[in-house]
């Protein structure tokens, strides 16, 4: 049966086999944490000696299995953690100042906030041409690099001055990154470049935007995928040893399969500050945590408790992880076929909302956001078998999208699809529909009716054939791969 890491170090037990030098075998109640810290290696070392032979190790390293045998990377089998060794004559110096990632525009609040409050913050933020970054060397002649051509992002990359492998690393991450993330990507390649190259940067970090489990993004911006920020921390291990603490200021973020992940990205990680909920946005509630964050985190302090957020909006989401208290969400663990049990029975409330029977009248609340709720809690789920995790994340995002659908998807997808709906519809002979009025039942009876039409027709139309696809698994379906996050 799989026993995913996550099991809480402040109330149960350590395993008790040994480890040896050379491998151990995984027991119940272990987590990759616990036996990176026992073995003496960081989370990161476990995975890259494991994920050939356990691949689901790279994507999500807190899904451990019972009986499984891990390989103990040379050096370990100490008693006390360690990171990868630092380059001779340097190593992170802890620090109070903060790199803000921020996704939305609201992100300015969170960063005002954190100066006001005396922090040195670095706030990266969407730039003013999309996926695109200005330079200035030392002679201050600007350059501008388009960051979606391997030449730009290469260009770009060259201003850093790394080795050559190294920039060449960045580059094809940065470049392969999601639309209108990339931007956000090099500005944090930037800060990051500074310990690469033997400086010191802010110890501490805060990732502020939307989620739902894969990565933050913005209204009106792209998708810094959890993954890709992985990446980014592997091709640049100075930079990642140096974040000690960090802050997730977004929704679905707490979860214990991440916060391993996390981890993963940063091993000397002290302390963790996430949602398993909804979390406030900027101007409802963020800085209040953010203060309390600040206070907890300033200095060499390596325990942070749930308690800093008793009192606030939202409080009752936070999830928080430390080296001298482990994982805590304030919850006692589930059964997972408890949670199991309770998403299945869930697929009534789906159907309804899906055919467009019942409406959602409040995005945030009601069976439907209910519903959402147990999909995230079921993913969170430590002991949630690999094999379940595709299908549910399925179901999470075509969720998601259902519950904004009247606020903002069927808006988005009629101006992103505008021309293609158009010309599939006029193609047929058929008025053009507003999908932006009309209610979900309508809009699936509009598609039914396309679909028949379509059907019926001979020769079909190319722009017919080409919307049908849009329009079934977009519109109808929800699929995430025709409604991106950044429509939600």
């Amino acid at each position: 049966m799989p026993n995913v890491s996550g099991t809480r170090p402040a109330t149960t037990p350590a395993a008790s086999n040994s480890i040896t030098a050379d491998s151990y075998k995984i027991v119940g109640g272990d987590s990759m944490s616990k036996i990176a810290q026992r073995a003496g290696v960081s989370v990161q070392q476990l995975v890259d000696a494991n994920k050939a032979r356990y691949p689901q190790l790279e994507s999500n390293p807190g899904n451990i299995q019972v009986g499984w045998t891990l390989s103990i990377p040379r050096g370990g089998a100490t008693t006390t953690p360690s990171a990868p060794p630092p380059a001779a004559g340097w190593a992170p110096k802890s620090n109070n100042d903060v790199v803000l990632v921020g996704m939305n525009e609201s992100s300015a609040h969170e960063a005002a906030h954190l100066k006001g409050r005396g922090v040195n913050v670095t706030h990266v933020k969407d730039g003013a041409v999309n996926d695109s970054i200005t330079t200035r060397d030392a002679q201050g002649r600007t350059a501008t690099h388009d960051l979606t051509t391997p030449e730009g992002s290469k260009s770009f990359a060259l201003t850093l001055g790394l080795p050559a492998e190294q920039t060449q690393k960045i580059a094809d991450i940065i470049q392969s990154s999601g639309a209108d993330s990339r931007d956000e990507l090099a500005q944090l390649a930037q800060v990051w470049a500074g310990a690469e190259r033997g400086g010191q940067i802010p110890s501490r970090m805060v990732l502020s935007g939307h989620n739902v489990g894969s990565g933050t993004w913005g209204d009106h911006n792209g998708m810094l995928r959890f993954d890709t920020l992985g990446k980014l921390a592997e091709a640049m291990p100075k930079a990642a040893r140096s974040v000690e603490d960090l802050h997730l200021s977004a929704c679905y973020s707490g979860g214990e399969p991440l916060m391993e992940k996390y981890r993963a990205m940063f091993p000397n990680a002290k302390t963790v500050w996430a949602y398993t909920g909804s979390a406030p946005g900027s101007y409802s509630g963020a800085t209040a945590h953010l203060s309390r964050w600040d206070t907890a985190t300033r200095g060499t302090k390596e325990g942070l408790t749930r308690e800093l957020a008793a009192g606030t909006r939202k409080g009752e989401n936070v999830a928080v992880w430390s080296k001298e208290h482990g994982y805590l969400d304030g919850n006692a663990r589930a059964p997972l076929a408890d949670l199991q049990a309770t998403v299945t029975r869930g697929q009534a409330t789906f159907d309804r909302f899906s055919s467009g029977a019942e409406k959602v009248v409040d995005s945030q609340t009601g069976p439907l956001r209910e519903h959402y709720n147990d999909v995230q809690r079921l993913l969170q789920h430590p002991e949630l078998p690999a094999g379940e995790r595709s299908a549910l994340e399925a179901r999470r995002d075509s969720t998601i999208r259902l519950l904004y659908y009247s606020k903002t998807v069927a808006g988005n997808f009629a101006n992103g699809y505008s021309a293609q709906i158009k010309s599939g519809f006029e193609s047929l002979g058929m008025a053009v529909p507003d999908f932006k009025s009309l209610s979900r039942a309508d809009a699936l009876a509009k598609i039914t009716e396309f679909e028949t039409k379509l059907g019926a027709t001979s020769p079909k139309p190319a722009a017919a054939n080409t919307l049908l696809p849009l329009l079934t698994e977009g519109l109808r379906d929800l699929k995430a791969s025709r409604v991106p996050e950044t429509w939600v």
